[in-house]
């Protein structure tokens, strides 16, 4: 009965639009009072302090801050610039640009929205000037963008790892491996569309066009080495990582490109902090639930009533719960939620965790490139100009690609773990 309670308030919140904060708050709060055990309800707001008082969950906050900065400088323009000069001329090239340096974005910001933002307005207007329809611009830059959050140092990749007690550098090794299979399946994808529609290739950049390209872009090169290298090596944690991309962000930007003022950096600082503020208060609320869902026993009953299932089937089971969820809610929220559901499950089952997460964040990615409420497809709206039908229906190659990557990492999952293993984690 609890749970009947919690979920059938969950579920009235969410269709009268509240924030997803309060319909996983409202209804923990609502069942634990009149079915929670003999504890005070003082318990509650403890879990929800205790759920972000936690060194690691800094990183989160300060990438986000970080990924803001850069989608208001220079950063990104001469990432597509140094990528452009080394494959723009090759059949497909300026939409496998376009992959790519969303991929590189991912890199040095972690945040998917922020790549549509700041990189799409650059490479929309060059992909329909090549000969590209509108629909195939908006689809490429929509899903592409969603390798932001596959690419270290990737927000959702971060969440999981402290929402399971995982390792943050396996973790993220582990969605830089997705990442690259489905930027593959991409440029090939990019590669026939250009080939068998004759689009038009560009000139060769000259050697001295690239080593311009690579100079100008020296400095935007610094932040994933500083991320990268400081994790790996052992030098950061990745909260300290994050910090360092920061500094370093702000300094590039406002010192070295000077694109980046003062009145900039205030409203810059103001957005992110909204932001931030909504994401912790999130964080809170699935806390006080997952204390309160574990009280009533929930993971050892979900774990019951799948008794004698193979971790086929769960994999099956986490695909299709986390895909739905991801076009309703925001990766964060469903990371938050779900997965204290199946971890336990999965854990009980032999499922690499490591594996696990690349296959949750690989989902909610999906989920947030697919109609009908995909959160990408209403960024691309208004950043294109272009009607909501037709990037819909310009989604639906890419969500195929996009699907056939994720089928590759749930079931070959050698894939996904060889990198972290061949590094230790």
């Amino acid at each position: 009965m609890p749970v009947i309670l919690f979920t059938l308030i969950a579920f009235v919140l969410l269709f009268i639009s509240a924030p997803v904060f309060i319909a996983i708050l409202a209804p923990t709060l609502v069942s634990f009072e009149l079915y929670g055990p003999d504890i005070p309800s003082m318990v509650i707001p403890q879990q929800m302090m205790q759920g972000i008082n936690k060194f690691s969950l800094l990183a989160i906050p300060l990438f986000i801050y970080s990924a803001d900065i850069i989608s208001r400088g220079e950063i990104g323009t001469r990432l597509l610039r140094l990528v452009d000069s080394s494959v723009g001329h090759l059949t497909g090239g300026i939409a496998i640009t376009t992959a790519v340096t969303c991929a590189l974005f991912g890199a040095v910001s972690g945040i998917g929205t922020a790549a549509i933002v700041s990189i799409g307005p650059i490479v929309y207007p060059a992909l329909l000037q090549q000969g590209y329809g509108r629909g195939f611009a908006a689809g490429l830059i929509l899903s592409s963008s969603t390798l932001a959050m596959l690419i270290p140092p990737s927000v959702a990749m971060i969440l999981y790892s402290l929402v399971t007690t995982s390792s943050v550098g396996g973790v993220f090794l582990a969605g830089l491996s997705a990442g690259v299979i489905f930027i593959v399946l991409l440029s090939l994808y990019c590669y026939a569309y250009a080939k068998t529609r004759r689009i038009g290739l560009k000139a060769r950049a000259s050697w001295s066009e690239r080593f311009k390209s690579l100079r100008e872009a020296g400095w935007s090169l610094g932040l994933p080495v500083i991320i990268f290298g400081g994790i790996y090596a052992g030098t950061f944690t990745p909260t300290e990582a994050a910090s360092g991309a920061c500094v370093y962000a702000l300094f590039v930007e406002m010192i070295v490109y000077r694109k980046m003022t003062m009145a900039d950096l205030i409203d810059v600082t103001g957005k992110s902090a909204v932001v931030i503020a909504s994401l912790l208060i999130l964080l809170t609320a699935g806390s006080a639930m997952a204390y309160f869902l574990t009280l009533q026993n929930v993971p050892q009953i979900m774990a019951a009533t799948m008794e004698g299932t193979t971790a086929t089937g769960l994999l099956m089971s986490i695909n299709i719960v986390f895909l739905i969820a991801g076009m309703f809610i925001d990766p964060n929220s469903a990371i938050i939620v779900l997965t204290p559901v199946f971890q336990p499950i999965a854990q009980a089952l032999a499922i690499d965790p490591l594996h696990l997460g690349a296959v949750v964040v690989f989902n909610v990615a999906i989920g947030m490139m697919t109609p009908p409420f995909g959160l990408n497809l209403f960024v691309g709206v208004v950043t294109f100009k272009v009607p909501y039908l037709e990037v819909a229906r310009s989604m639906l190659p890419f969500i195929g690609i996009a699907i056939v990557a994720l089928v590759l990492i749930t079931y070959i999952p050698a894939l996904v773990t060889w990198l972290p293993r061949l590094a230790g984690l």
